[in-house]
């Protein structure tokens, strides 16, 4: 009787290392298979980076041949810069400053305290001589470069007759707001301010085109 009752004993014994050895090759089985998803996954993101890699590099190539080209056609147009070009263009610029300068003096005589008509009004009479004298300094220029020349800032060329026409039409409206019996000092200084603005970005788009031809003088 003691003999049948210790076989279930030995078998619980001889059985437990088997079923040890079975639940432990169960949970490795398990971890193993997320270390594959990771591995995978990384690849994925080394596969991801060196597409963005790839692009990146062929913008810097486009980007450093669009330079290289900018830069030879700035080359060619600075040996056919010839020195009436650079002396017309000197004047313009001055001219330009001239115009500019009236345009801050009248905004200064048109946001004062005591607002006068008349004053500001000489000022954008003044202004408005200046301005034409400046239109055609700048088309002389103009006319003055050979088709190559004139075919690299056609565009800015364009732009700036853009701008001079916007000036022109804020000088017609303050001309108009100045003939009232009584002007609106606010809308005439608001008028002005707007035209001085308006040269600045008119001359700094001028100097920008005499860079494109080389005309400036270092």
């Amino acid at each position: 009787m003691k003999w049948k009752a210790s076989i279930p004993m030995l078998l619980a014994v001889t059985l437990a290392p088997a079923m040890l050895l079975a639940q432990q090759g169960a949970g490795g089985g398990g971890q193993q298979r997320p270390q594959g998803q990771q591995g995978s996954g990384g690849a994925g993101q080394r596969q991801g980076g060196g597409a963005t890699a790839g692009t990146s590099s062929r913008t810097q190539d486009r980007s450093r041949t669009q330079d290289r080209i900018r830069q030879q056609q700035r080359d060619q147009l600075r040996t056919q810069a010839t020195t009436q070009q650079r002396d017309q263009y000197r004047i313009c610029d001055q001219s330009m400053t001239q115009t500019r300068t009236q345009a801050r003096t009248m905004a200064s005589a048109a946001k004062g305290t005591a607002f006068n008509a008349g004053e500001v009004s000489r000022h954008q009479d003044r202004l408005q001589e200046q301005l034409k004298t400046m239109q055609q300094d700048r088309e002389r220029l103009y006319q003055g470069l050979n088709e190559q020349q004139q075919s690299a800032v056609r565009e800015r060329n364009q732009t700036l007759q853009q701008m001079h026409e916007r000036i022109q039409n804020r000088l017609q409206e303050m001309n108009q707001e100045l003939s009232q019996v009584n002007p609106d000092a606010k809308r005439v200084a608001t008028q002005a301010r707007e035209t001085e603005r308006a040269m600045n970005s008119y001359q700094k788009e001028f100097r920008e085109m005499g860079e494109d031809l080389s005309l400036k003088n270092d």
